[in-house]
């Protein structure tokens, strides 16, 4: 049986896979993994971490040809003021899914 077990850190998680019978042999296996929440990479290691724990526990997040997908992703808060140049870059974005969806109308 596969066992999962999260711990808190000072600074994010440690996340214990441990599976006590490796390919039916009766042997222990435990893979450790640290996620680090501080520093510039800390909300991206918030999105590997659930990513991962997903991935872990078998859940069916949904594919690229069914109506409802789950994604973990990053986004702006509300209240954040982008720079110039992130907006640029956002609208950028924007217009190509505006252009794939319009594409798709059109079929």
């Amino acid at each position: 049986m596969i066992t999962i077990q999260i711990e808190p850190a000072d600074n994010g998680v440690v996340k214990f896979l441990i599976d006590d019978n490796v390919n039916g042999g009766g042997e222990e296996y435990t893979s450790r993994m640290v996620y680090d929440f501080d520093g510039y990479l800390g909300r991206q290691q918030q999105v590997k971490f659930l990513s991962d724990l997903i991935l872990d526990l078998g859940l069916s997040t949904g594919s690229d040809i069914d109506r409802d997908k789950l994604e973990i992703k990053l986004n702006w808060g509300d209240k954040y003021n982008a720079s110039e140049s992130e907006i640029k870059q956002r609208v950028t974005l924007l217009q190509k899914e505006i252009k794939k969806l319009t594409r798709m109308i059109e079929k």
